[in-house]
């Protein structure tokens, strides 16, 4: 995009149709009466031959100055009949690379005299001629690689900019790839839903689909995200990472995060499967957790007669004389308190156990306070059926079998009912994906075959947590691709508690950025300053006057008048540009460059079937 590129005359009358018009004239006057000319007959066809291919050439020429001129009026949507995949290449759509030419054609159409040129424009729906300064070219078709995919893509747009049809076109071609696909939807977007199992269908993959819905937990696949777990204190941050973390909240989280570490790693030991029901229940009343794992404990050091101890000094413990913070207990649980401590039993869970159940039930209230109304929500008997399946009942969902399946998978989050357990499920379950890709890294070690999982997240800022950061940084080596969808960069901050700084290093581990049109000029420069500055040539014109000093001679006054080309620095994009973009167009930094794109539209439109019908046809 170095050096200047001056100025060409493309906004302007189209001259080249008098010559046309010329040339055929003579054409067909040398044609009928040859000897006009004084020149020999047989001269009669090459002649004019001769002249109408210039005429022919200067009428191509006007046409194409008049379609570029007609074409920084008006935007143009275009479709494709249904949706391919190619095994190098994604497809994101057609548009041209955004050169200097490109930006010293939009400085010159942005001048006031070139307005004449621009007819019926219509403003309201964004600036036609960020595309049109392209169209004097011919376009072609925009890929991305699929090794460049595993960088992760960045895509950025207000509502009803075209995020959810470019997030169609990108799933549908992983779906026909035969990639693994996870769909996580906040919103729960049923055209989004018709798409991927239209596609799906059509790729052969309808036994592939699996779907997690939070609005029809009747029919939704089962899904419990704290069930898969590499490490217990994984159970913990899924919980207590959606409490706030900033200020005086933060060792209330703390406390709730060590809380629910002590539980689910007791569980652990003793091979409960976590459930937002079980561990809300411990928080309750953590006695009979305490109670099972010390009776685990005791067998498992092979304590003589623990058990027939536990129950006759049950018999006779005196509540006066224990403290006071455990006088609520069973006295069986006193006992076996007892029996612990008389033979000097060194267990870490065993002693976090206790010193919770230790806490004074007022303040322990207190600390809880944040934590158990989200949880009372999560075990609801509404999503009963989703988390907490009965046992014998529907499959449910687990990632490692998701990948190793194959599987195409959507996820409705219903964050328009529910939005406070949209993102609590949602970031958990985005924390055990990154669980799940934590072992598809280890197991490529191994000499494992490869996988390509293909992540798709719409309203990323619902789903933003502590574990994304390094599951960006590291899944792209476990053949993890991330598209992430969002409508600002404030979004991203506030999903991490408004740290500026952590939302910019998520940011910065996107490869690759989409930008449609964005409404704050904020998040229009996470693309802009990564585009190069520019020299664009201007036209200036001088005219200068002097009187003549010399009583003798006859001139009064000289005058000079000159033109010459001068040229300056510009940034290749403005923050304006990019939030004056017609709905369904954007730019897409690339590994090859800036590209200025149009989104198709897929004309091969889905079944409009209920979607009772579509969840119930997934396995």
């Amino acid at each position: 995009m170095a050096g200047a590129y001056y100025p060409e005359p493309l906004l302007r009358s189209p001259v080249e149709l008098a010559a046309a018009m010329s040339h055929t004239a003579i054409a067909v006057l040398f044609f009928v009466n040859p000897p006009i000319l004084n020149l020999p007959a047989f001269y009669e066809i090459p002649f004019s031959g001769i002249l109408a291919a210039l005429a022919t050439f200067r009428f191509w020429q006007g046409l194409r100055l008049l379609r570029y001129q007609r074409r920084l009026s008006r935007s143009r949507h275009f479709t494709i009949p249904h949706v391919d995949s190619d095994p190098d290449r994604l497809l994101l759509g057609r548009g041209f690379r955004w050169q200097q030419r490109h930006v010293q054609r939009l400085t010159e159409a942005r001048t006031e005299p070139a307005r004449r040129y621009l007819k019926n424009q219509d403003a309201a729906t964004g600036d036609p001629v960020l595309h049109g300064v392209g169209l004097y070219e011919r376009e072609k078709k925009v890929f991305a690689s699929l090794a460049e995919r595993n960088g992760h893509m960045l895509v950025l747009g207000a509502t009803r900019t075209g995020k959810t049809r470019l997030a169609e076109l990108l799933i549908s071609q992983d779906i026909h790839r035969g990639e693994t696909v996870i769909v996580l939807d906040p919103k729960g977007d049923y055209d989004l839903l018709r798409r991927i199992h239209h596609e799906a269908q059509r790729a052969g993959r309808a036994k592939d689909l699996r779907i997690v819905h939070l609005r029809y937990p009747e029919l939704s696949q089962a899904y419990n995200p704290i069930a898969s777990y590499h490490s217990p204190a994984e159970i913990a941050s899924r919980i207590a990472g959606q409490l706030p973390g900033k200020g005086e909240s933060a060792a209330f989280r703390d406390f709730a995060w060590r809380f629910c570490n002590a539980i689910a790693t007791a569980m652990d030991k003793l091979d409960q499967t976590p459930t937002y029901a079980k561990v809300t229940s411990y928080i309750e009343n953590i006695e009979p957790l305490l109670v099972e794992y010390y009776e685990r404990l005791f067998s498992s050091l092979r304590i003589p007669e623990w058990r027939r101890s536990a129950q006759s000094h049950a018999d006779v413990v005196n509540p006066e004389k224990i403290a006071k913070s455990l006088r609520d207990c069973e006295p069986y649980t006193l006992a076996l308190i007892q029996i612990y401590k008389k033979n000097k039993i060194k267990d870490t869970i065993a002693d976090d156990l206790l010193a919770n159940l230790r806490y004074d039930r007022v303040y322990y209230d207190k600390i809880t306070a944040s934590l158990r109304p989200l949880l009372d929500k999560l075990r609801s008997d509404r999503l009963a059926p989703i988390l907490m399946p009965p046992a014998g009942g529907k499959d449910s969902i687990s990632w490692p079998q998701a990948f190793s399946e194959n599987s195409i998978v959507y996820v409705g989050l219903d964050a328009l009912a529910s939005p406070d357990i949209a993102h609590a499920i949602g970031n958990a379950m985005f924390a055990d994906i990154a669980s799940a890709v934590g072992q598809l890294y280890a197991a490529r070690g191994t000499g494992a075959p490869a996988r390509q999982v293909c992540i798709h997240a719409d309203e990323f800022s619902r789903i933003v947590g502590p574990h994304l950061h390094p599951m960006l940084s590291m899944s792209g080596g476990a053949g993890v691709q991330i598209t992430a969808y969002t409508q600002t960069l404030a979004d991203i901050e506030a999903g991490v508690d408004g740290q500026r700084s952590h939302a910019e290093r998520i940011v910065g581990n996107f490869n690759s950025v989409v930008m449609l049109r964005v409404r704050t000029a904020d998040t229009a420069r996470v693309l802009v300053e990564q585009v190069p500055m520019v020299e664009v040539a201007e036209l200036v014109q001088t005219e200068a006057v002097a009187d003549s000093s010399n009583p003798e001679s006859d001139v009064a006054f000289t005058s000079s008048s000159s033109s010459r080309v001068a040229t300056r620095k510009v940034s290749g994009l403005e923050p304006g540009d990019v939030m004056g973009l017609p709905k369904g167009e954007a730019f897409a930094l690339l590994e090859s460059g800036i590209w200025k794109l149009r989104i198709p539209l897929i004309k091969d439109a889905p079944e409009d079937l209920p979607i009772e019908s579509i969840l119930a046809s997934a396995s």
